[in-house]
């Protein structure tokens, strides 16, 4: 009975072993990508971002009136660490209504919705002409955004300062994905004026380089699925927990026969 036993925990074991084998394909980014060198390359294909409500926009009108520039530029005096604090954006940026307009002042009102980010700032300037003398306009989108979540080493909410990201760098902002997760199966949630659209990504293939989908956008959700032998080992180190406990109970109880016979 006890061999028996012991045998079961022994299978047991190797199973958890042989599941915790990850082959080499499965770990891999860009499995078989060419090298281009010098002489090719990927073509760029990053999408372009259109303003949706609930965007920040810092937007900087200079002008030769130093008074004016004032009322343009709420941010003079404050340092660049304490502006890319989520909360400091906040206030010192223009918030895209739900009807699409900024409210900006002299200005007033100026429909964003759907444009991107040069559009904005040729609509800023055209406004801007109208009221003041050779305005200078500067914009630029100021809640670069996405979350990272699922198998990966430090999930969460990212804010960047940077005007584009691709795929890996947003990775490596959650710290890159976990020996758990799967590197085949990435679930891509993008935020449109319309509603939400989804891809699957599979970073082991070399496609993805000139893939619209290897630029993230602002507001991006990228979800690492699990590998399937992730939860097959998870329960099995639940059963085998189990089977322990069960075989030192017998194996107590067997040693107490023995020395009352």
């Amino acid at each position: 009975m006890k061999i028996k036993i012991n045998h079961i925990v022994l299978f047991g074991i190797m199973a958890i072993l042989l599941s915790s084998c990850n082959s080499y394909e499965k770990l891999i980014y860009f499995k078989d990508i060419k090298e281009t060198g010098n002489k090719d390359i990927f073509k760029k294909q990053k999408p372009s971002y259109n303003i949706q409500p609930g965007d920040l926009l810092f937007i900087q009108i200079i002008t030769e009136n130093k008074e004016i520039n004032e009322l343009f530029n709420p941010i003079n005096g404050i340092s660049s660490a304490q502006y890319i604090r989520p909360e400091t954006m906040f206030y010192t940026s223009y918030l895209v209504n739900d009807s699409g307009y900024i409210e900006m002042p002299l200005l007033e009102s100026i429909y964003v919705l759907g444009l991107n980010i040069d559009q904005v700032q040729d609509s800023v300037k055209q406004k801007a002409f109208r009221f003041l003398k050779n305005p200078q306009v500067i914009a630029k989108l100021a809640n670069f955004k996405f979350t990272v979540v699922g198998e990966v080493k430090i999930p969460g909410v990212k804010l960047v300062t940077a005007n584009q990201i691709n795929i890996i760098e947003a990775l490596a902002y959650g710290g890159d994905i976990s020996y758990k997760g799967n590197r085949k199966k990435i679930l891509l949630l993008r935020q449109t004026a319309k509603g939400t659209q989804s891809y699957k990504i599979n970073l082991t293939k070399p496609d993805i380089v000139d893939s619209e989908l290897y630029y993230i956008m602002p507001n991006d959700i990228i979800y690492v699925e699990p590998l399937k032998s992730t939860l097959f080992r998870e329960q099995t180190s639940d059963y085998v927990f189990v089977i322990s406990a069960v075989t030192s109970t017998l194996t107590a109880v067997a040693l107490i026969l023995n020395l009352i016979q």
